[in-house]
């Protein structure tokens, strides 16, 4: 039975602001030549500064949400064909037009006339274009190597049991019986749905390798937990997450703030 294909979630935050910044100091040292030290000392340069990050900013995000949108209903692997199209049309030439007319209007409010006007149009929209096509690019290459993680968490486990001690026997589980597993006293315990409880060789590491990770989630370094386990969480305040399990656990299971967000992912499955 196939799966449910998650969304690709593209954790790049920091990289957008820091493409952001870049590009609005280049903008809005454009035109000053080689009077860097100057312009920094110009109160004029900073209004221009603040003009390039909206008009930077605007469409790096634009690019970044059109990308998002087009994964949910054209995906590159199932739709090849028609979200290039979409993705060329959607993020390239409709951005680069709408950003040139922006950057036209930014140049013509600051004075930033060119003697040959047509050879400068024509160079500002190539500019325009050339970093917004490699940013789609980046997104293809982001696309992929996050699909392929993601699908290679999702396929089935070659091995569908997970081996565990009964004293002196030794007892083949099945993954979906396994609710959690926990380090305790320098032993590993695993705990079924059931509420049985068996000994296991593997070490956490070890485990948390071995278990599909759509299934599993190490939520600290003393317990990874199952989906169906978890029954609800909460805040426990400093960005931590307080959760309840089922079969109870004695102590509090808390994930750490590192952790959260990428606890709060997976838990939506």
């Amino acid at each position: 039975m196939d799966k449910k294909k998650l969304p690709v979630r593209y954790n790049d935050n920091l990289l957008r602001i820091l493409l952001c910044v870049i590009a609005a100091f280049l903008v809005a040292m454009y035109g000053t030549g080689a009077r860097y030290l100057d312009s920094l000392s110009n109160t004029s340069f900073y209004i221009k500064l603040l003009a390039a990050l909206l008009i930077t900013g605007f469409f790096i995000e634009f690019v970044h949400r059109i990308t998002v949108q087009l994964d949910k209903s054209y995906d590159w692997k199932e739709k090849p064909l028609v979200r290039l199209l979409l993705q060329f049309a959607l993020g390239v030439i409709l951005p680069g037009l709408i950003d040139f007319f922006f950057l036209t209007v930014y140049k013509w409010y600051f004075g930033l006339s060119v003697v040959h006007e047509k050879l400068s149009s024509q160079s500002t929209f190539s500019a325009m274009v050339l970093p917004l096509f490699l940013f789609n690019v980046y997104y293809l290459f982001y696309y992929h190597i996050l699909r392929n993680k993601q699908e290679k968490e999702q396929t089935p486990a070659s091995n569908e049991m997970l081996l565990v001690q009964q004293g002196t026997k030794t007892i083949p589980l099945l993954l979906t019986d396994i609710r959690f597993i926990y380090h305790q006293n320098r032993m590993n315990y695993l705990v079924t749905s059931e509420e049985s409880k068996f000994y296991l060789n593997e070490t956490l590491d070890e485990l948390e390798r071995k278990l599909p990770g759509r299934d599993f989630f190490r939520v600290n370094r003393k317990m990874i937990i199952h989906y169906r386990a978890c029954i609800h969480f909460q805040s426990n305040g400093h960005g931590k997450l307080l959760l309840r399990l089922s079969p109870s656990f004695p102590e509090e299971v808390i994930v750490s703030q590192s952790k959260s967000r990428k606890f709060k992912d997976w838990i939506k499955r």
